[in-house]
């Protein structure tokens, strides 16, 4: 199976903070094209606020179907809020396509550090309605396990989402090839996927 996983940083999908010391790229922000974005999110000068989305892509390349069997979250580091975050005060929302993806959506607040909790396990939980909520508007809820014959594409969106903290994560797909079970880590090209609150409505 190859996968395939994009951060999403474009204007109609994302809102940002510039971290301390950045103050001179919230103009820039709002005009900036996802190149300069990409560069300046790799720069560690902005992140992005509240929920961070994933697109995560899979193909079959096997004469037997792959399976898909389980999607865990993993939350690396959680920090305070850094002190003189500055919000790039846009407003997120341009609609999407008629065909979506399944989504899922995750409170990354509720969750141990270190600890790989599965999606089937956050699924129905109370604290996890709000992000469950936010991920419906991505998607119909992921739904494993799911098989892909070769050729065939499966997409899936993650929406990693914090109201209180600075939080890096990473997602694990663990997966069936006919033969033997696998499993591969999905990042942001080697860095853990890194999302704030929103400053002005944190507690």
């Amino acid at each position: 199976m190859l996968v395939d996983a994009e951060q999403l940083n474009g204007y109609c999908v994302s809102s940002w903070s510039a971290l301390p010391g950045n103050d001179d790229l919230l103009p820039r922000l709002i005009e900036a094209d996802d190149r300069e974005v990409v560069r300046w999110e790799r720069e560690q000068r902005i992140v992005q606020r509240q929920t961070l989305r994933v697109l995560i892509s899979l193909r079959g390349n096997t004469d037997q179907a792959a399976q898909l069997r389980d999607v865990t979250i993993t939350v690396v580091r959680r920090d305070p809020l850094p002190q003189g975050l500055r919000p790039d005060g846009r407003t997120v929302g341009c609609g999407n396509g008629d065909e979506l993806p399944q989504a899922a959506g995750v409170n990354l607040d509720l969750l141990a550090v270190g600890r790989p909790v599965s999606l089937s396990t956050l699924r129905g939980k109370p604290g996890q309605r709000i992000a469950a909520k936010e991920a419906l508007d991505w998607g119909k809820p992921v739904s494993l396990p799911y098989s892909l014959n070769n050729g065939e594409i499966y997409s899936l969106f993650l929406l990693g989402r914090t109201e209180s903290y600075d939080v890096r994560w990473k997602a694990t797909l663990t997966w069936w090839d006919g033969k033997k079970t696998k499993s591969v880590d999905v990042d942001n090209a080697g860095r853990p996927f890194h999302v704030i609150a929103d400053p002005d409505e944190a507690p």
